[in-house]
């Protein structure tokens, strides 16, 4: 039995899409299956919130201090103890604390079964996606236009500090995912921290149905084609193909590939994106996996598009499977990344479904641009032409970015010639 693997963001888990879409953060990758741990009666164990199984795992004699510790507080502990599945997600995650790997998660029952149907593109929330900041908060990355989060007046880099009235501060973000999604008619009320206001303030969101297109496609001004890309999910790949191939029978002078809040998706998908508009066997990623040495993942296919120009648009919103595709178009100097630095996230995830429906992602690899270039630490990657995208632009409606992209594409036509358009900066969320 198969299973796909998330190279996912987030942190943003992100990169969380608050359609809430859960993102992952998660780019996943269609490898073998493996076993939970080395040890699966650990897990079994703890799931059941039973005593340990008479087969012996290593090291069972610091593993019998847990047990005499749940014992002691069970018989002891003055208050209110939470169930026993309570407690058993509380041990799950205090292990998963000790890894220090932010996309190592455990995500409850309720929430994996809707991050499973999130597969399928509708979604019932707020209709923004999210991050985990370095505090503990959720930050927006970006509201989604006519959804219910924009028609608040949510804006990008909102800081949400509680839920409902509950501190958020400590979940892990499908913790705090898991509370503010929910069927489409019933209210949230977050209590966001803005850039620039001295107190927070509530915001009441009323939940929507969630319809997001995985990929958009249009001829603008100039007769430059623009191709977005919403996720790595799913038909993506298979959408892109058609979507491009329609677009380069116009004729365009050029190509814009839209990746900014692309939180990711699939490893292969991503593959597959970037084989679009590379030359077969040229490098797209390596894989680095515990006791397998590296894995070298090339264009494969026919390519639609190797040789149009191309300007691929990013910001900090495209993480993990999106940066595979950037690295990619980067190092093979096959076009020009225009907008802002990239989330960072170089990791994979597998996710093992649990016997009570919930779910255990594990970081299982990591991956490096072609030229061997890894992102930790949220450190993304540089776009190759740095321009802004201010607050100021996002509530007036425009645009900066893409106007500058269709300047480059356009000028490149006519010899090189800028036509002298000016970005103002101002200060970027």
């Amino acid at each position: 039995m198969s299973r796909k693997w998330y190279v996912g963001c987030l942190q943003v888990l992100l990169i969380g899409l608050l359609a809430l879409m859960l993102v992952s953060t998660g780019f996943v990758a269609g490898y073998a299956s493996h076993s939970l741990l080395s040890h699966p009666g650990h897990v079994e164990a703890l799931a059941t919130a039973a005593e340990p199984s008479k087969e012996s795992p290593q090291g069972s004699e610091t593993f019998d201090l847990f047990w005499e510790a749940w014992k002691l507080i069970r018989r002891d502990f003055y208050g209110e103890l939470p169930d026993e599945k309570g407690m058993t997600y509380g041990a799950i995650r205090g292990v998963i604390r000790t890894l220090d790997d932010p996309d190592t998660a455990l995500i409850e029952p309720q929430l994996a079964a809707i991050s499973r149907e999130d597969i399928t593109g509708g979604f019932e929330g707020i209709g923004a996606t999210v991050r985990l900041n370095e505090e503990g908060y959720l930050v927006i990355v970006q509201p989604f236009e006519e959804q219910p989060a924009a028609k608040a007046g949510v804006l990008p880099g909102d800081i949400i500090l509680e839920v409902d009235g509950t501190p958020i501060q400590g979940m892990d973000i499908y913790q705090a995912i898991s509370r503010i999604r929910g069927p489409a008619g019933t209210e949230v009320q977050l209590l966001i921290q803005r850039l620039g206001e001295e107190e927070p303030f509530l915001v009441t969101i009323v939940r929507g149905k969630i319809e997001i297109p995985t990929v958009q496609a249009k001829i603008l001004a100039g007769s430059v084609a623009y191709l977005r890309l919403n996720d790595f999910h799913g038909r993506a790949a298979a959408q892109a193909r058609g979507a491009l191939r329609s677009l380069l029978d116009q004729d365009p002078v050029g190509l814009i590939l839209d990746l900014r809040n692309n939180p990711g998706g699939l490893l292969d998908t991503a593959v597959e994106v970037s084989s679009l508009f590379l030359k077969p066997d040229q490098v797209i990623l390596i894989e680095l996996r515990k006791g397998e040495g590296k894995k070298t993942y090339r264009a494969k296919g026919r390519p639609l598009a190797p040789d149009i120009p191309l300007v691929v648009l990013i910001n900090g919103g495209s993480a993990s499977a999106s940066e595979i595709v950037v690295g990619a178009v980067q190092d093979n100097h096959r076009g020009v990344t225009l907008g802002e630095p990239t989330f960072g996230k170089g990791s994979v995830q597998l996710p093992h479904q649990l016997s009570d429906g919930s779910e255990l992602r594990i970081t299982i690899a990591q991956w490096l641009t072609p030229s061997g270039h890894a992102l930790r630490n949220g450190k993304g990657l540089l776009p190759d032409m740095p321009v802004p995208m201010t607050s100021q632009d996002f509530r007036a409606g425009r645009d900066p970015q893409l106007n500058r992209a269709i300047e480059y594409l356009t000028s490149e036509q006519k010899g090189g010639q800028s036509t002298g358009l000016v970005v103002p900066v101002e200060e970027i969320l």
